[in-house]
């Protein structure tokens, strides 16, 4: 997971691809189950906790965006030295949502790396297990995230969830 992603809408998306709607459902749903369910399944607790802050880490992504959007529009940004741009306030909010975000990349990619090894013990864990793995290959791996992508849409078909 990038540390700043372009923004939400991609040149490269193409209408054919299943909806954001349909991969954060799980995480969506996942609350709604009692806590025993979620306690049962460990790969779904983690796919849920992983869930959560990919979503806090874009929905910061787009506030960092506009805000610099904003101060190279009105203060010719890039062109402004260090010292210059620690006068903003706005510097300081960068910087703040910047290391958060930065935190929440660093939980995740953790998280990634140690989720194979946790073992889906339901069709929540599995399916969010599938939808980290689609957020995951998105943009670097198309033709992997689109089969992946489309066993996530069949075993939620099959499983009543989409």
């Amino acid at each position: 997971m990038s540390r700043r992603p372009l923004s939400a809408a991609s040149e490269r998306a193409r209408p054919d691809d299943p909806t954001r709607r349909l991969f954060l459902g799980a995480a969506a749903a996942t609350p709604l189950i009692p806590g025993a369910a979620l306690a049962a399944d460990p790969a779904a607790e983690a796919c849920q906790a992983w869930l959560a802050r990919n979503a806090e880490h874009e929905r910061l992504a787009i506030q960092w965006s506009r805000l610099e959007a904003r101060l190279h529009r009105e203060h010719n940004w890039m062109k402004l030295t260090r010292a210059q741009r620690r006068r903003f306030p706005e510097s300081r909010e960068l910087d703040v949502l910047d290391d958060r975000i930065e935190v929440l990349s660093d939980e995740n990619a953790a998280l990634l790396k140690a989720l194979p090894a946790i073992v889906a013990a339901s069709p929540i864990g599995i399916g969010g297990k599938l939808t980290i793995a689609v957020l995951e290959t998105k943009t670097d791996c198309e033709h992997v995230h689109r089969l992946i992508a489309s066993l996530l849409r069949d075993y939620r078909a099959l499983h009543g969830d989409g």
